[in-house]
């Protein structure tokens, strides 16, 4: 008898609990028409984590790798190298279509000193260790957007997506060089850090000048120093194909990987230089600003991401 009164408890516990998860409500993790999405690109973050139990190197976040900044290459032909990090904004016309905008956007900015004689005070007293300041200084800049259209399918959980966007990113960068010790008709070639040719010094080598430190070419007279280096402006512009998916971890809340196939175009503008010399002939300084460089353009057809490849993105 007793048995009987279990099985029949266990009977009507198993049919309230079928009953309590009937009528529970099932989980919506997609996002539905109307809803915005933003997300950001989690390589760098996953790069800090690997670095917590690997030990490879620092473990920090390169503030350097935080938005997006389209680097440009010196060569020949000039490309847009891949942003390490960059935000991205979606908003869904419909449960399986939605229009994306992705935006990346830094700014880079280092100053190094160095410390020289000072010619004043040595020409006054010879034994003087009075000492004047010399700086570089490196900036750049530079942005990339996106701006696509895509479709979805897929399961309860787990989304493909595919679609088409155009981009366009620009770049710019100069070096800027400072002296503690001034042109004048009594020291026309005054004591200076020997930044250029094999006496580079390390102080200089390290600073991010993106592989491209200035090399003066001497104007007439052969005394010239440099002021200001504008390695020109490079815009790109392009139109792509893109691929991914995306797994929902929690009702609209994703992680999901993408593949861009883009065709680019890129433009660097000309590169030029400001100096100054003592001008002998009007016993005076002069600044000179000429071209050092002619601008250039190319092509690029390649699977290369423009934004996003791994990434987190939340849903409202």
């Amino acid at each position: 008898m007793k048995i009987k009164i279990l099985l029949a408890s266990a009977c009507m516990m198993l049919a309230s609990t079928a009953y309590v998860d009937a009528k529970k409500p099932e989980k919506d993790y997609l996002p539905k028409a109307g809803d915005v999405t933003i997300g950001v690109n989690a390589v760098p973050f996953l790069n800090y984590l690997g670095n917590c139990f690997g030990k490879q190197r620092n473990n920090d976040i390169d503030p350097s790798e935080i938005g997006g900044v389209p680097a440009f290459n010196k060569g020949v032909i000039p490309g847009l190298d891949n942003p390490t990090m960059s935000i991205f904004g979606k908003y869904f016309l419909t449960d399986q279509t939605a229009v994306r905008l992705n935006v990346g956007i830094g700014i880079n900015s280092q100053t190094q000193s160095n410390y020289v004689q000072n010619d004043a005070a040595v020409a006054e007293n010879p034994l003087s260790v009075d000492q004047v300041e010399d700086t570089y200084k490196y900036r750049n800049s530079g942005m990339s957007v996106a701006v696509g259209y895509e479709w979805r399918r897929g399961g309860k959980r787990l989304q493909g997506f595919w679609g088409g966007q155009a981009i366009l990113a620009y770049s710019n960068s100069k070096h800027f060089f400072g002296y503690g010790n001034a042109i004048t008709e009594v020291n026309q070639n005054p004591t200076a850090t020997p930044w250029n040719g094999n006496n580079i010094p390390d102080l200089w080598i390290d600073a991010n000048y993106n592989g491209n430190f200035p090399n003066l070419n001497n104007n007439i007279g052969g005394n010239s120093r440099l002021l200001m280096q504008s390695d020109g402006r490079s815009w790109t512009y392009g139109v792509g194909g893109f691929v991914g998916v995306e797994y929902y971890i929690a009702p609209k809340i994703s992680i999901g990987c993408e593949m861009s196939l883009n065709l680019l175009w890129t433009s660097g503008g000309k590169k030029y230089q400001k100096s100054e010399r003592f001008n002998s002939d009007f016993n005076r300084v002069d600044e000179n600003t000429r071209w050092t460089g002619k601008g250039d353009s190319g092509f690029r057809f390649g699977t290369q991401n423009i934004g996003t490849s791994l990434f987190v993105a939340f849903s409202f």
